[in-house]
């Protein structure tokens, strides 16, 4: 038996040795800072910090739901897939200060009721004025989305799961970049100390897009048209408009508005590159009519609706797109801002907003097509990027 405990002491040391390393690489690249940690320490930040794992997983509903929780706005809050993240606290002024971008914790209609029954509740504050991206997935038959559930995978955390540490480890041993450690710091996980990833007002910054765009100029319209002509998600067949869930997303406007909320509708963009391939497919071609009728529908009924457009439409380029199906920060500002100066947006609250900040920052040297350029580390960017040229 002694013998058996002394020939296994190596290995133990060897697994301990493993274990011991990779947690090392885990803390040093902020990975295994908890969600709970990271918006506590956000807030308490007098610099902009970003949050964004790239070895452990982002956890990122729980991280969204943590930061409303601990932010608890009672201004102005954002609902809504990726198509929101770029509507930013200063383009709600005077507001900034009481606003937050919930943007990809609520993944479809049971999941928003499930804000309204918090709100009911008590356990959040009720905003004044709620943005809502309107996504063509709320409407899809079939997606994958409506098994996404924040309220029932709440409270995971993958940097508190011994689970995903393992996995975590696996990865860092199998690819050496993980290996080092930012040579920044400017936030949580690899990604947030380098610079991208989710603000304090849950906003995201997409650092590579504005360091290409800074090189060379260039825009990039992704792989959403390959994805539709591969029918691959989220383009997967039966690709089906359902008259159910039309109702129920109507149902959850209603409740809204019964609360006392003032409401803008945004219906987000596509660029022009992607929408005129898309719409000669028949499969989307007919999804999209049916779409647009519910746009027309909302607009009929007098809801604050900013509707579809392309970037060609109001006088912009791509290049104002991240991709094909994300707008950018200064598209985002200007649509909001022109939709409620053109009086076709009303409310107390929509019309006291000011725009004065967005009118500051859209005076600024560096300002690119996607992005204000108004965070700190953007500065730093524009003179590293003006050094190599």
């Amino acid at each position: 038996m002694k013998r058996l405990v002394l020939n296994t002491i190596p290995y133990v040391l060897i697994i301990v040795c493993y274990g011991l390393v990779g947690e090392y690489f885990l803390f040093e690249n902020k990975e295994s800072y908890s969600i709970d940690r990271v918006t506590t320490l956000q807030q308490e930040s007098e610099t902009e910090t970003y949050y964004c794992r790239e070895i452990l997983g982002n956890s990122l509903s729980n991280y969204k739901f943590q930061m409303l929780k601990k932010k608890q706005p009672t201004g102005v809050m954002v609902l809504g897939q990726s198509v929101t993240l770029q509507f930013r606290d200063f383009m709600f002024e005077p507001y900034q200060d009481d606003f937050y971008n919930t943007g990809l914790m609520a993944r479809n209609v049971k999941d928003l009721n499930y804000v309204m029954d918090l709100i009911d509740q008590g356990d959040l504050n009720k905003p004044k004025l709620i943005l809502l991206g309107v996504d063509i997935s709320f409407f899809l038959e079939h997606t994958i989305l409506d098994s996404v559930e924040w309220t029932r995978n709440y409270p995971e955390d993958r940097a508190i799961s011994s689970k995903s540490h393992l996995k975590g480890i696996q990865r860092i041993f199998l690819n050496s970049k993980y290996r080092s450690t930012p040579t920044t710091n400017y936030g949580f996980g690899r990604a947030g100390m380098s610079g991208r990833g989710y603000r304090s007002d849950g906003s995201y910054r997409h650092k590579p897009d504005i360091e290409r765009y800074l090189r060379d100029s260039t825009y990039n319209d992704g792989a959403l048209i390959t994805y539709l002509k591969n029918r691959t998600a989220p383009f997967i067949e039966p690709f089906l408009f359902s008259e159910q869930k039309k109702l129920q997303y109507f149902e959850f406007l209603e409740r809204v508005e019964a609360m006392d909320i003032e409401l803008i509708l945004y219906v987000p963009p596509y660029s022009d590159v992607y929408f005129n391939q898309a719409i000669q497919d028949t499969m989307f071609n007919a999804y999209w009519k049916q779409f647009m009728g519910v746009q027309q529908e909302l607009t009929t009924l007098g809801f604050n609706v900013i509707p579809f457009t392309t970037p060609s439409k109001i006088g912009l380029t791509d290049h104002y797109m991240v991709d094909a199906e994300h707008p950018g920060e200064v598209m985002c500002a200007m649509q909001l801002q022109r939709a409620i100066q053109q009086k076709r947006l009303e409310g107390d609250i929509i019309q006291s907003l000011t725009f004065s900040m967005v009118n500051e920052y859209g005076k600024l040297e560096y300002v690119i097509p996607i992005s204000f350029m108004n965070d700190p580390i953007d500065q730093l960017l524009v003179k590293q990027t003006q050094k190599k040229v």
